[in-house]
């Protein structure tokens, strides 16, 4: 004789619970790799004038987990005054089912400016690329010449892909 079962809202919290500890991966709380992010919110001002920017329209892919640059992302400058630099990235993103796609910018080909490892674009039914955008800050950049280039990779192994993008650094003259 068959008994139904019924579920209780008890019941079925416990279960998305176990589900979550399961497979952090898939919980929203997990997405990010808080190692290279500051835990508090920092906040600041800059005193900006002057703008390079890049632009690129060819596709690049990547199943790498580790970084890797961004054809067309370079963008050089000359900081005329110490004090921080805003890097506005935007592009068209898209990834395979199940997968995030991570961009960071980087100053100088070594240091990662803030908040580093961004979850730029999520997974779609489609793995249609659509638009999507990021601002970084470099703090404490010194006076003299530097360059800045996005990198991306792919958090869990899976196709991630970068279309048309723009890169703008805004910094002092």
């Amino acid at each position: 004789m068959f008994t139904p079962r019924v579920f209780t809202k008890a019941t079925l919290f416990a279960g998305s619970a176990f589900l979550l500890a399961t497979f952090p991966s898939q919980a929203l709380t997990a997405r990010h790799d808080n190692a290279r992010t500051p835990a508090a919110p920092a906040s600041g001002s800059c005193r900006a004038g002057a703008m390079a920017y890049s632009i690129s329209t060819d596709l690049q892919t990547t199943s790498s987990k580790n970084y890797r640059d961004v054809s067309g992302t370079g963008v050089s400058f000359t900081q005329g005054a110490a004090g921080c630099v805003e890097v506005s990235f935007s592009g068209e993103g898209a990834t395979t089912p199940g997968n995030l796609l991570v961009t960071q910018a980087v100053l100088d080909g070594s240091t990662v400016c803030l908040p580093g490892d961004n979850n730029f674009a999520s997974d779609s039914p489609s793995s249609d690329v659509s638009d999507h955008a990021m601002n970084f800050i470099c703090p404490n950049v010194s006076a003299g010449n530097h360059s800045v280039k996005i990198q991306f990779r792919t958090r869990f192994g899976g196709k991630v892909a970068l279309d048309y993008r723009t890169t703008i650094v805004r910094y002092t003259p």
